[in-house]
Formats: structure tokens, C-alpha cells, sequence
């Protein structure tokens, strides 16, 4: 199968943008900005842009029209801008030359019907705060019914095992009148009878069809709970299922129930039916992120195109716990998935970033800039090495060494909260660095480092614990178990010695080479008296604080 990627956004006098053109070029995106900087309204516009593929005409146009209810055109617009709105998105296919343009606008519908943005909005996957915070904002009075966020963001790309397009089903399900009053109509007794009957086989159908969903969905929820977030001593079960089935009651009144789908966890085989009571949110999100992920991992659909496109999502988790999903999101699970990775947290930002790479070829670093009454734009993000380079380039070596110092800092802090919990105590750099240098040291013995490896070349180090075991059967009376087991002590040493220890021995020594130049050339003022700042030196720290990045990583 063909990759299709998104190459170009462009958006005019939409949401809070009256003109964006961005080029993403088939990249993924990270981005941050404020509130109120364009995030919301750059999801919204991908989201609109695929769901536009299932809708009829009326119902995309009316959202550039100017008068109607439903406008989403930008109030700070001029007439004239709002009277261009359009949202055109290109879309680049690896097996052609050019990409696929496609116009959205108060008189173009192109992406109706098309195969490829209607496989693309099935395949494709958008996910906010608010939807997450959905499964759990109930009060302890209230029991959770998770129906309202299951109608909106799972049915429409759910598929039963009955009943494929369960989403069409409840739609004509929702949208239907069986009750329309025969006397009125002038409509036959028995024809109404019949008509109530295959209502009622297509609400037997679709109740069957939402177990089957809600089952598969719960399998994948529990599958990816136990294998990103689960804890030692503790065992978490989670079930989604309905609670209340769609039905219809005739008689005297005759109304629709819609149905009412429960979330409960049994911890350590106690069932919890209020989890938002006894849980507290970090917990709450992870358990809603197993259920919104095993949703996607349930009903997986073939497409040339898939979009992840993520808004503010993670800002009820410590940062530790955001990196686990940061991991996620880079695996394999999310492998062929275009990312668009929107926040406000310029700190999660940084880190996303370090965990992906700072340059990376295949994301784009951006931040929002402007307002909606001007203008809003993306604009690239350079980290502070990026920064660093270009002010050594240009000579300007205090304010390289200032940005080096800033990465090193940033760097040494983040390790830090990822390995313990965060203090409000203050630690300068070289306070940051040696913690991070013991902390790398602590599994390794003290004598062993300082006595024989420390100073070792890396030539020497396998001649440590010898290469072969011929010595060994030389013991006297050495049985064959015992020297087995010799062989293999043998050889966890000889491992340790030369990968495991000398990994964190390397390390150290990455930490020891910053701490050294910290004085010289990172220290605020250090280069401020009569000692000119050499422009190799620069140059030095700059490689040893990218060495830092790794080895913290």
C-alpha cells in the first residue's frame, strides 16, 4: 500500500486563522503555544477537513457561511477575507510526483466521497484533554456513562462483528420516527405493527453489535493498560460495557432510550464502580488513555493515510508518567501514523523534543506566534544547542556559551524529575550535574570504578577477565557443573566490565568533562573579566553538552 502524507496546510479566515500556510512536507509536527495561540483551531481544521469526506455539501458550506449559525469563519476578518474562506489541504503520495490538492470552502466540496480521505478520517485518530477528562468528570453521586464521548469520538470508526457500520445503524436508529400516529396518517394498523417490528430488529441488532464493540474495545484497553502503565504489586482490571441498552416503550408515551455505557476497574480484585471517586486524575487519565487507545487498537482500518493528531493531551500527568506516553506514541504501535503533536507546555515541548531528537528529519519544531485579530503562523522552534551554533557561527561567544549553559541546565534538570519526584528546591548546574554523575554511578561499586576501571583505555578493558576458559579446567577435581557455572560467572563479569559498567563509566566521564568546563565557559559571568572566551572553547562545550543529551537520555 501507498504513504500518503500531509505536505501543505493552508487556511483562510477559519477558526482562529485568517491566513495560515504552512508547509509540513509529509513531516510530523510538534508544536506549542499559548492559549488562544491556534492549537485548538489547527486540530479542528484537519479534523473538519477529513470528516468532510462523509458529508454532503449543505453540511461542509455551512460552515464558511458567513450568516449561518454554524459559521466557523474568523470574527476578526474583514468581509472581504471571510468571503475567500477556504481550507486547502495538499496531500503527497508516495508512489506520484505531485500532491493531491483538495478545497474546502463555501462553494468547493472537494474531498466528497473521495476513497482516500474517507479511509484516511476512519483510520485516522484525534484525541484532546477534554475528551479524555470526559471519562471521569462525574461527581460520586453519579454513576459514569461514557455514551455521549463513545457516540462522538469511537461509533463512527467502530465495526461490530454482527454488524460492520454500527454508525450507520444508530443513525438510522436516532433519526427514525416509528411513532408517527397512524390515525393521522391514516396509516393501517397492521403496517404500523410491521414497522415497529424491524424498529425493534434494529435495536436487537444494534445493542448486540455495541456489546461486541464495547468487548473488543475493553481486550485492547486492558492489553495496553498491563503493558504501559501498569505497577508492581497491583492489579488493575478495566471493563467498559453497557449498562443500559437502547429500547423503545410504546404504550401511552412512546420515546427512544439511548443507551448508557458504564466504566469500572476492580483493583487488586475489588471492584471500584465510581473510579473518579478513589483514584486520582494521573491514574484516572492512564486508565482513559488504555480506553481511547484500545478503541483505535480494536477497529484498525487499511489506509494509505492516518493522522494522530493530539491537543494538549497529557496535562494532567507528571512528566514521568507523560514520557511513557511520549514512548507510545513513538513506537511501533503509532508507527504509520502521520503525528501532530499540538501543546501549551513549552517544559513537555522540550521534552518531546529531546526524545525525539533535536533535529530529526522527519519533525518539524514549531511554535505558534500572533493572535487571531492579526495574524497566527507557525514558526520554527530551534532548541538551545540550535540557537548555540548559529551565535558561534556568527562570533558571538557569550551569547553561544549562555545558550549551551541553558541547554546543559535543562538537560541535568529533566533527568533529575524523571528519576525522583521534583522539589521546589533550587540546584545550580554543577548541584544538577554531580547528583546526575552519582546517580548514573550508584549501581557501581565504588572501589571497582575507582581502583581498576577508572582511567582503564578502552583497549585494555577485555584483557580484565580473559577471553577464554581453558584456565579453568585446569582446577584441580573441577566437575563439569562447577566449571559450567565458573564459565558463566565468568562471563556476566567479563559483561560488566566491558558493556554495562563502561556504559555508565563513559557517562560519568561526559558529566566530569561538562563539570570542568561549567567554571571556564558555561559559569554567567565566568567570561566576563579579563580571560577572553576562545571560540574552540565554545565549540568544545557545545559538543560535550551534546554528549550530555545523550548519555541522560
Amino acid at each position: 500500500m501507498s504513504t500518503q502524507r500531509v505536505e501543505r496546510i493552508e487556511v483562510r479566515a477559519f477558526k482562529a486563522f485568517k491566513h495560515l500556510d504552512f508547509k509540513l512536507d509529509g513531516r510530523h509536527l510538534l508544536a506549542h503555544g499559548g492559549n488562544g495561540a491556534g492549537k485548538s483551531s489547527l486540530y479542528w481544521t484537519l479534523y473538519t477537513f477529513l470528516q468532510s469526506a462523509a458529508k454532503d455539501t449543505p453540511n461542509v458550506a455551512k460552515y464558511f457561511d458567513d450568516s449561518g449559525p454554524q459559521s466557523l469563519l474568523n470574527v476578526h476578518a474583514t468581509p472581504a477575507e471571510r468571503a475567500t474562506a477556504a481550507v486547502v489541504v495538499s496531500i503527497k503520495d508516495d508512489t506520484r510526483t505531485s500532491a493531491a490538492v483538495y478545497s474546502l470552502s463555501n462553494e468547493q466540496h472537494d474531498t466528497k466521497a473521495n476513497p482516500d480521505v474517507l479511509k484516511a478520517n476512519l483510520a485516522s485518530d484525534f484525541i484532546t484533554y477534554r475528551v479524555l477528562s470526559s471519562f471521569y468528570q462525574f461527581r460520586n453521586s453519579q454513576a459514569i456513562d461514557l455514551w455521549p464521548v463513545f457516540e462522538q469520538e469511537i461509533l463512527p470508526f467502530a465495526q461490530g462483528t454482527s454488524t460492520k457500520d454500527i454508525a450507520t445503524l444508530w443513525h438510522k436508529l436516532k433519526t427514525a420516527d416509528p411513532f408517527i400516529q397512524s390515525k393521522a396518517s391514516g396509516e393501517a394498523a397492521w403496517y404500523r405493527k410491521g414497522r415497529y417490528e424491524r424498529f425493534d430488529a434494529d435495536i436487537a441488532r444494534f445493542n448486540q453489535a455495541l456489546d461486541e464493540v464495547l468487548a473488543s474495545i475493553s481486550a485492547q484497553a486492558q492489553l495496553f493498560y498491563n503493558a504501559h502503565f501498569s505497577e508492581p504489586g497491583t492489579t488493575v482490571v478495566l471493563k467498559v460495557g453497557a449498562t443500559v441498552k437502547a429500547s423503545r416503550y410504546d404504550r401511552y408515551a412512546h420515546r427512544f432510550t439511548v443507551p448508557s455505557i458504564g466504566f469500572e476497574i476492580a483493583l487488586n480484585g475489588n471492584v471500584v464502580r465510581k473510579p473518579q471517586s478513589f483514584l486520582n486524575e494521573a491514574k484516572l487519565t492512564q486508565l482513559a488513555l488504555s480506553v481511547r487507545f484500545g478503541a483505535t487498537l480494536a477497529h484498525l482500518h487499511d489506509s494509505p493515510m492516518k493522522l494522530l493528531v493530539l491537543d494538549d493531551l497529557l496535562i494532567s500527568l507528571d512528566m514521568n508518567n507523560r514520557m511513557k506516553v511520549v514512548d507510545i506514541i513513538l513506537s511501533e504501535t503509532f508507527a504509520e501514523h502521520q503525528k501532530i503533536i499540538l501543546t501549551h507546555d513549552l517544559g513537555f515541548f522540550n521534552e518531546f523534543r529531546r526524545r525525539i531528537g533535536g533535529r530529526h528529519a522527519e519533525w518539524s519544531f514549531q511554535r505558534f506566534v500572533g493572535s487571531a485579530d492579526t495574524e497566527i503562523r507557525l514558526q520554527e522552534d530551534k532548541s538551545q544547542l540550535q540557537k548555540a551554533e548559529e551565535y558561534l557561527h556568527g562570533e558571538s561567544l557569550d551569547e553561544a556559551a549562555n545558550c549551551i549553559r541553558k541547554a546543559a541546565e535543562d538537560t541535568a534538570k529533566r533527568f533529575r524529575e524523571l528519576t525522583v519526584v521534583p522539589t521546589k528546591d533550587f540546584l545550580t548546574l554543577t548541584d544538577q550535574l554531580r547528583w546526575a554523575r552519582n546517580k548514573l554511578l550508584e549501581k557501581l561499586p565504588t572501589k571497582l570504578y575507582e581502583k581498576v576501571l577508572k582511567g582503564l583505555p578502552e583497549k585494555h578493558r577485555r584483557y580484565l577477565v580473559p577471553d577464554s576458559d581453558v584456565d579453568l579446567s585446569a582446577i584441580p577435581a573441577i566437575t563439569p557443573d562447577e566449571l559450567a557455572v565458573l564459565s558463566r560467572l565468568r562471563k556476566q563479569l567479563r559483561t560488566l566490565v566491558t558493556s554495562e559498567h563502561w556504559g555508565m563509566i563513559e557517562n560519568a566521564k561526559v558529566i566530569d568533562d561538562v563539570l570542568a568546563t561549567t567554571e571556564r565557559v558555561l559559569n554567567p559571568g565566568s567570561h566576563g573579566g579579563e580571560a577572553p572566551l576562545y571560540k574552540e572553547e565554545v565549540r568544545q562545550a557545545l559538543e560535550l553538552v551534546k554528549k550530555l543529551e545523550k548519555c541522560l537520555s
